[in-house]
């Protein structure tokens, strides 16, 4: 990183760096901290954009800015980059498609949702599931799997 920061200062250029990111809790806006592993190369950054899935709509992605250095923030929580994940002659591309609240994009646990994963955890408990298969196949936590299954979630 500091190689790509060294070309950038000599030749006054922009570099994009794409960096995966493990799984995160979709309930949650989307921050810094969810770059993990690579959180200490964001203060190599002059600016970053995180990119969630939208849990309103099936095949929409947005994208937020999660640091600037020298710009006003102009795509934080409240002005998010909505796109449509589209298939086109073989490629995979985004059609912007507008702005929006992040709030209105995060999974939303109503009450009914969680009776329902509870009582999916505790059926495959008794199918003879590990809670860490139960965990991979709900996409949660082994924490939230064992809270659900003694009772305390």
């Amino acid at each position: 990183m500091k190689e790509l920061k060294k070309l950038k200062t000599r030749h006054g250029i922009s570099i994009l760096v794409l960096a995966h990111t493990p799984k995160r809790n979709p309930r949650l806006p989307l921050s810094r901290n969810d770059l993990q592993g690579s959180k200490m190369l964001i203060n190599f950054y002059d600016s970053a954009f995180a990119m969630g899935e939208s849990h309103s709509a099936p095949g929409q992605r947005y994208l937020k800015q999660i640091k600037q250095r020298s710009t006003a923030e102009t795509y934080g929580a409240d002005n998010i980059c909505l796109a449509q994940l589209e298939r086109h002659n073989g490629f995979l591309k985004f059609i912007f498609t507008g702005k929006d609240c992040e709030k209105n994009h995060l999974r939303d646990t109503s009450r009914q949702e969680r009776e329902r994963m509870n009582l999916e955890a505790k059926k495959l408990s008794d199918e003879g599931l590990s809670q860490r298969q139960i965990a991979e196949r709900l996409g949660m936590s082994v924490g939230s799997v064992n809270r659900m299954l003694n009772g305390r979630l």
